[in-house]
């Protein structure tokens, strides 16, 4: 459950953010909140987030993920699920590229 006030200090809201997602239960609506006040955290209206903004975060996103992959990769414990990771990776990897080329082509 979330604090009916939530902090507005971005470091506080990504622990938050990754510790209700660790949790068992997660609301929709709170994922919700949780997400608006993150993207006002970074300064972003959550009402007005342009589409250009929105491909920037993706990106940014999609590169979180990759390391994440990654460190896991080097971690598993088994070839196979090693093996699974890296094709994950290889699809993130391939999605980051697509979203780099929708940006390149937004701004062009």
């Amino acid at each position: 459950m979330l604090p009916e006030t939530l902090p507005t200090d971005p470091e506080e809201l990504e622990r938050l953010y990754h510790a209700y997602l660790s949790s068992v239960q997660v609301d929709r609506a709170d994922l919700e909140r949780l997400t608006r006040a993150r993207l006002s955290a970074w300064g972003y209206d959550p009402e007005q987030v342009t589409s250009e903004q929105l491909l920037v975060l993706m990106e940014e996103s999609m590169h979180h993920l990759l390391l994440n992959l990654y460190g896991a990769m080097d971690s598993a414990p088994d070839d196979n699920l090693r093996a699974q990771l890296e094709e994950i990776a290889m699809q993130a990897e391939e999605l980051r590229e697509q979203i780099g080329q929708v940006l390149g082509e937004s701004r062009a």
